[in-house]
């Protein structure tokens, strides 16, 4: 009964992670490389800013037109905001807004150019891929997030709206635990509107994008690592085996003293009679 009461005893300390190391040296952080505890919904928000660059493409352009997205008559700078969530250190989801000025080719047959104004809004799921293949490491300095996702462009200068699919390749380069610097490269291509248009650039639209940015995090913006619970289990179970091998053992040892106790009153009992048959 002793031996399972401190066994009973040994295993509720053992629940307690500091007095257990403290006592018995094992370290019990161990933890998963891939696995993180879920955080509440309010946690791994995030807000981004930055300035874009944006080269747009008709399909109708003629040819010999150059491609370049460095051409004066076809790119221009504008403004790209977002908010978005990491619901894991590898999956998120972000709303993006930018525009506000681009360039285009406004008639293919003349090849004259124009600015327009207009508005893109994106949902888009991104994928840490630094966190997904290596490990989440919240003290990492770089990280590579592509992303795909879907959305409305409107063309303010002709009141057209269109639907598209974009994807893209998120830099961010850590500058502290809520900050971090951002290279976003990108590609979004415009589904054909239906309807007539009055100028060609509105009708099938593609572009690409260089943008350079910040991101600031809100609320609790880092996991924790789950622990590894097999791992502790053996730690805990190589501990409890060794109580009850010492227990053990000092079982033993009281054993051989209680025997040694009991020999010489043995001993004495038997010369009184060993006394009296001489």
């Amino acid at each position: 009964m002793a031996t399972v009461a401190l066994v009973a005893s040994a295993q509720d300390e053992l629940t307690q992670d500091e007095s257990f190391e403290a006592q018995s040296g094992w370290n019990t952080s161990s933890t998963r490389h891939y696995s993180v505890t879920t955080n509440s919904f309010f946690s791994n928000w995030f807000v981004s800013a930055g300035i874009v660059g944006t080269a747009l493409y008709n399909e109708n352009e003629p040819d010999g037109t150059s491609k370049s997205p460095f051409k004066s008559f076809r790119n221009n700078v504008g403004l790209s905001m977002a908010i978005g969530k990491w619901f894991t250190p590898g999956l998120g989801l972000r709303m993006k807004l930018n525009g506000f000025w681009g360039k285009g080719l406004a008639d293919p047959a003349i090849g004259t150019y124009e600015s327009i104004k207009y508005l893109s809004f994106q949902l888009q799921t991104m994928f840490n891929a630094s966190n997904l293949f290596v490990g989440y490491n919240p003290d990492r300095l770089y990280n590579c997030i592509p992303y795909f996702g879907f959305g409305l462009m409107r063309n303010l200068s002709y009141n057209n709206n269109f639907t598209g699919v974009s994807v893209g390749l998120l830099n961010t380069f850590r500058l502290s635990d809520r900050v971090t610097f951002n290279i976003d490269l990108s590609y979004m291509h415009r589904n054909k509107h239906k309807e007539a248009v009055v100028a060609p650039v509105c009708q099938y639209l593609s572009s690409a994008g260089v943008e350079i940015g910040f991101t600031y995090y809100i609320g609790n913006s880092k996991w924790k690592k789950a622990p590894d619970v097999e791992a502790i289990h053996e730690m805990y179970q190589m501990e409890i085996d060794a109580i009850k091998a010492q227990l053990e053992d000092e079982q033993m040892e009281n054993e051989m003293l209680r025997q040694q106790i009991e020999q010489p009153q043995s001993d004495e009992e038997k010369q009184p009679q060993s006394d009296g048959k001489e």
